[in-house]
């Protein structure tokens, strides 16, 4: 196989050099086009309604030649770009035999070309461009895959994603639904008045999540720095700094943690945090982004998702219309395992979970149940068996406090905090609080995590002394929302995988 391959590489070449000898660049600088190809079909289809129809209006198109196949003296090929697809049409009389020669013999499928021509339909009534003139633009040395086997091999449609994008063209459409998205995100905070911003990627002090950094050395300052994990503490400083009305960014993290269907180390995040609002006000924001993402995207706030229910691939209707069910993680623990972990302290928690789950579901007797605290375990139950079960969308609040120090506390529940987490189809899909602006309190639980970070665990971070410079001199009452884009992409195209939406995901190769 590599040397047939091998072989069709080497024609291609050859052909590369005859094209020059006939005085021919087969890489020329630029091209004019007078649109692209979708609004072609778009401004043309209309118009010409009738089979062998034609119009007099000039059009010059371009784009990769996806299907090529000759009828004697009359030759047929499928034009695509990114935005669409149209059969060309060149005819030896059009063209004039050289040109028509050069066609059938010098350009290859995979090639790109310019054409220019008029619109016409075919006698079959497939819209069509009846070539006038053909300029190689491109030639490829690299032969592409039979239509009817295409990329299938999972090295090919991981790591080889050009080759993929060209064959596929739901695999474009998946990364045109993910930009359209973003872009929609940003014009709904934008119209709110938020402001964008950036924050650093490199950090002498990792922080506002609970993760295990990458670390990386910069020479020049001889110092050790961290990838962000998280923009969270950055946004709050410049908040303190006087951006009252609102900064959002959308921005790389990085989190050396496992790889799976809903992880990747690299990946996208959006952030938002306003002055004088508090989680109630970000869980309205969150609906209404999402509901409007998806109406401009999908042009409905129900779509159709392959969500895994009970082990099983099941394709569900999932409603983002505002408002979304809310619930507490203690009901919701209540709900899906009996247990009422409101009414109980942490060791009839334990009594309850042993009782319940005598198999070990949670952990190995002993350590695990004896180790963690209340909020802990409450945590744990929730992670086990609520999330996956949270189709529809649902905005889960009330967090137990040992879940993060950045966080106010719940004023009816000192065991709880004002943190909520977006779900749908099994996925969390964000994270928000009424952001902790005290500065006593806030150092306090700060000074907790750093005493875990030297006690050894290492998704504890340190205390970052210029954020808590920022609390000190003072931040408002405030909401803060962060929303994982490539998850948010994934329910926007119907992927199961993140690697789907992640065009250049990590992963080990073959």
């Amino acid at each position: 196989m590599v040397g047939r391959l091998d072989d069709e590489r080497n024609i291609r070449i050859e052909k590369a050099v005859l094209l020059r000898e006939r005085g021919i660049n087969p890489y020329p600088r630029r091209y004019d086009i007078t649109s692209f190809i979708g609004p072609y079909c778009d401004t043309f289809g209309p118009r010409l309604t009738e089979a062998s129809a034609t119009l007099e209006d000039r059009v010059q198109l371009a784009g990769r030649l996806m299907a090529k196949r000759q009828h004697g003296k009359l030759s047929f090929g499928q034009l695509e770009d990114q935005s669409g697809s149209v059969q060309i049409v060149v005819a030896n009389e059009t063209v004039g035999y050289e040109n028509y020669r050069l066609f059938c013999e010098l350009i290859d499928r995979g090639d790109i070309v310019g054409v220019k021509g008029t619109p016409m339909r075919t006698k079959s009534g497939q819209l069509s461009v009846r070539v006038q003139t053909v300029d190689l633009l491109t030639k490829t040395i690299r032969p592409l895959p039979t239509k009817w086997f295409g990329v299938k091999d999972e090295v090919a449609v991981y790591h080889d994603r050009s080759l993929f994008l060209t064959m596929n063209p739901e695999a474009r459409e998946i990364l045109i639904r993910r930009s359209r998205g973003i872009r929609t995100m940003r014009d709904h905070f934008d119209r709110l008045g938020f402001m964008e911003v950036e924050i650093p990627t490199l950090q002498p002090i990792y922080g506002g999540a609970t993760a295990r950094p990458f670390k990386t050395h910069v020479h020049a300052l001889d110092a050790d720095l961290y990838l962000s994990i998280s923009p969270e503490l950055y946004l709050k400083r410049i908040v303190a700094g006087g951006f009252f009305n609102g900064v959002y960014t959308i921005c790389k993290n990085f989190r050396n943690e496992g790889i799976d269907r809903t992880h990747n180390p690299e990946f996208t995040m959006m952030e938002v945090y306003r002055a004088f609002w508090d989680y109630e006000d970000m869980m309205r924001l969150t609906e209404n982004v999402f509901a409007e993402i998806f109406e401009q995207v999908r042009g409905t706030t129900k779509v159709k998702y392959p969500a895994l229910i009970e082990g099983k691939l099941t394709e569900l209707e999932l409603d983002f219309t505002p408002p979304w069910r809310r619930a507490t993680m203690l009901d919701l623990v209540y709900e899906h395992t009996g247990i009422d972990a409101n009414s109980m302290d942490k060791e009839s928690l334990v009594a309850a979970m042993r009782e319940r789950y005598k198999h070990g579901e949670l952990g190995a007797d002993g350590e695990f149940y004896s180790e963690n605290t209340w909020g802990g375990l409450v945590q744990s139950l929730f992670g086990t068996f609520v999330e996956s079960n949270l189709i529809q969308p649902t905005i889960v609040i009330n967090h137990p406090v040992e879940s993060t120090p950045l966080c106010k506390g719940h004023p009816g529940d000192r065991r709880l905090i004002e943190r909520f987490e977006p779900f749908a189809a099994g996925m969390e899909l964000g994270n928000a609080y009424s952001e902790e602006n005290d500065p006593v309190r806030q150092r306090e639980l700060l000074e907790e995590q750093a005493a875990r970070g030297r006690a050894g665990d290492p998704e504890a971070h340190r205390m970052d002394k210029e954020f808590l410079s920022a609390i000190d001199l003072g931040i408002p009452p405030t909401g803060g929302l962060g929303i994982g884009i490539d998850r948010m992409a994934m329910l926007l195209t119907g992927a199961r995988s993140i690697r789907d939406v992640v065009y250049f995901s990590l992963s080990r190769k073959k």
